[in-house]
């Protein structure tokens, strides 16, 4: 899993993270996204450090999370997901809406923390 952060916007008050979990993903791979409320602390510089949020029903099935569940740092529970970011500790907890983006295949790709 890679995670990527944009600058920090002073109008929008916050980071915009980027969570991959297939290995390289363009925006042609991206055909649909699903919007979700996300749970998430960040370090004391910003940094991501863990995720939590609930699948939708229309993304609770084995194929739309077959990228998240190849990660290790990746456990799914009931209907939510909680992500831990390796060597990251969290200082800060926040919620952010968030967007989960679907391949072709409607499998879960990547994730836009807002």
């Amino acid at each position: 899993m890679q995670v990527k952060r944009k600058k920090f916007d002073p109008e929008a008050g916050a980071y915009q993270y980027h969570l991959l979990f297939k290995r390289a993903v363009s925006d042609g791979d991206v055909h649909a996204s699903v919007p979700v409320e996300v749970a998430f602390s960040v370090t004391e510089t910003g940094d991501l450090a863990d995720v939590s949020f609930t699948l939708p029903k229309s993304v609770r099935n084995e194929e739309a999370i077959s990228y998240i569940k190849q990660e290790q740092s990746a456990s799914y529970v009931d209907s939510r997901v909680y992500i831990v970011v390796p060597r990251a500790q969290g200082d800060t907890v926040l919620n952010a809406p968030a967007d989960l983006e679907l391949d072709s295949a409607g499998r879960i790709v990547s994730m836009t923390i807002h």
